[in-house]
């Protein structure tokens, strides 16, 4: 039952989120209330409240933090740290990119276009560095205010934003083995910051 109420969920979810790209896009970030998303995905302007915090935030936050943050921690705990990422971002986060092609196409092209998104779309983007520095602190061992461990995630988090940039840019053309191309070459490109040993700095 659990696993029907999250579905369920995460349908309604999307759906919200769906509309609210349409409706930004079709007339204006500005000029589209709630209420106008809230009817067009056929729910109630609460119900939107239950799901995002405002405009902004359904444009901005997404579902692959949940995703990233599962599949990492189920890998293997003595996995060197650039396997673990490796297989999370090409295996994993790759296929639902691509699944979400559309609609994640539509939201970086409002979050560049929209100043009234440029904040929200920064705090979004540190707020998961953090989640992501938690993360990879707990995988090697080390205080998540370490010098290599926030080296290795800013590292990793400029070079996903270009990869992931350069995907949009090009139309997210290539589907799941274009952006899994990118991520992986991406990755490579950040392994001497994440070729660590655990343990104390």
């Amino acid at each position: 039952m659990a696993g029907l109420r999250e579905r369920k969920k995460e349908r309604i979810r999307n759906a919200i989120q769906k509309e609210a790209l349409r409706l930004f896009t079709e007339q204006g970030f500005e000029q589209t209330t709630v209420e106008q998303v809230a009817d067009a995905a056929g729910v109630s302007p609460a119900t939107f409240y239950r799901y995002f915090t405002s405009k902004e935030d359904s444009v901005v936050t997404d579902g692959f933090d949940p995703i990233f943050v599962a599949s990492l921690v189920d890998r293997p705990a003595d996995e060197p740290l650039i396997d673990s990422v490796r297989a999370t971002m090409t295996d994993v986060v790759a296929k639902h990119l691509a699944r979400d092609r559309d609609l994640l196409i539509a939201r970086h092209r409002l979050t560049r276009e929209t100043p009234a998104l440029h904040v929200a779309f920064f705090e979004e983007q540190e707020r998961s560095l953090e989640l992501f520095s938690a993360l990879i602190a707990r995988h090697v061992r080390r205080p998540v205010d370490d010098l290599d461990v926030r080296i290795a995630c800013g590292a990793l988090a400029g070079a996903m934003h270009e990869a992931f940039g350069l995907w949009f840019a090009q139309g997210a053309e290539g589907g799941e083995a274009r952006i899994r191309e990118l991520l992986e070459r991406a990755i490579s490109r950040c392994a001497s910051a994440l070729e660590f040993s655990s343990g104390g700095s």
